[in-house]
C-alpha cells in the first residue's frame, strides 16, 4: 500500500509539473534525477515515469532516461481537429445506438464531474472528462471508431489536464457535457452535432491561449 501511494505522488507531482510548464517540452529527465529531487527510491519514480511515457507526456529514450513531450501551436490545433472530425463520426453512431444504460453512465459521470469541480480536484476533472467521451466512443457500435478514438484522446490528456488547471473553465466543460446529454436523450443529431462542434472548438481556443501563457516568463496559474 505504501509503495502503491509513493508511486501515484511522484506520478502526479511529474504530471503537474508538465502540464503546469515548470518541465517544458524537451526537457530530459532521469530516474536518479528525480529520485533525488523528491527523496524517494528509483522504484516509484521508474513506475510513474513508465506510466507518463504510456499516457503521451514523456517520450522514452533507450539507456538515456525521457524527454518530455512538446507540440508546437500547429500540432495541437491539428490533433484537437482531427479529434473533433472522428469524434462527430463517432457521436453520429451513438445517437442511433446509445443504451438506457449508457445514458445512466451519462448522467452519474455528469453528477461526479459536479462533485469534482466542488472538490477543487482538477485530475479528477479530466478523468471524468475523457471517461464522458469515452461512453460516447463505446455507444457508437464500432470497434475501428473506437480504438481511433481512444488513440486520439490518450494523445490529447496532456493539454485537456492543462485546460483544467483553470477553475474558470470547468462550468463551462460540465455545462456543455451536460448539454450534448440532453439532446442525445432526444436523439436531435443536428444540435448534438453542434454542441459536439461548438464543445471541440472552445477548447482548443482556451488551449492556445493556454499555451502561450505557460510559454511566458510570467506564467502562473493565478493569470486566469
Amino acid at each position: 500500500m505504501m509503495k502503491e501511494s509513493l508511486k501515484i505522488m511522484v506520478y502526479k507531482s511529474l504530471r503537474l509539473d508538465i502540464v503546469s510548464g515548470k518541465l517544458s517540452g524537451g526537457t530530459r529527465i532521469t530516474e536518479t534525477g528525480i529520485a533525488d529531487s523528491l527523496n524517494v527510491s528509483r522504484t516509484p519514480v521508474r513506475e510513474a515515469l513508465q506510466i507518463l511515457s504510456q499516457e503521451k507526456f514523456l517520450i522514452a529514450i533507450p539507456k538515456a532516461g525521457y524527454i518530455v513531450d512538446d507540440l508546437s501551436d500547429n500540432d495541437i490545433q491539428d490533433l484537437f481537429t482531427t479529434r473533433m472530425e472522428i469524434e462527430q463520426i463517432a457521436v453520429q453512431k451513438a445517437i442511433k445506438n446509445i443504451t438506457v444504460e449508457e445514458l445512466k453512465s451519462l448522467d452519474d459521470n455528469l453528477e461526479k464531474t459536479k462533485a469534482a469541480i466542488k472538490a477543487g480536484d482538477s485530475f479528477k476533472i479530466t478523468e471524468l472528462d475523457v471517461a464522458f467521451h469515452t461512453m460516447l466512443y463505446k455507444a457508437a457500435r464500432s470497434k475501428s471508431l473506437f480504438r481511433i478514438c481512444k488513440n486520439l484522446s490518450n494523445l490529447t490528456i496532456k493539454y485537456r489536464h492543462g485546460l483544467n488547471l483553470v477553475p474558470s473553465l470547468w462550468d463551462e466543460l460540465l455545462q456543455h457535457h451536460i448539454k450534448i446529454y440532453q439532446l442525445l436523450i432526444c436523439k436531435d443529431i443536428k444540435n448534438t452535432m453542434q454542441a459536439i462542434d461548438l464543445h471541440a472548438r472552445q477548447a482548443n481556443s482556451h488551449l492556445l491561449d493556454i499555451m502561450q501563457k505557460v510559454r511566458s516568463d510570467a506564467f502562473s496559474i493565478e493569470d486566469f
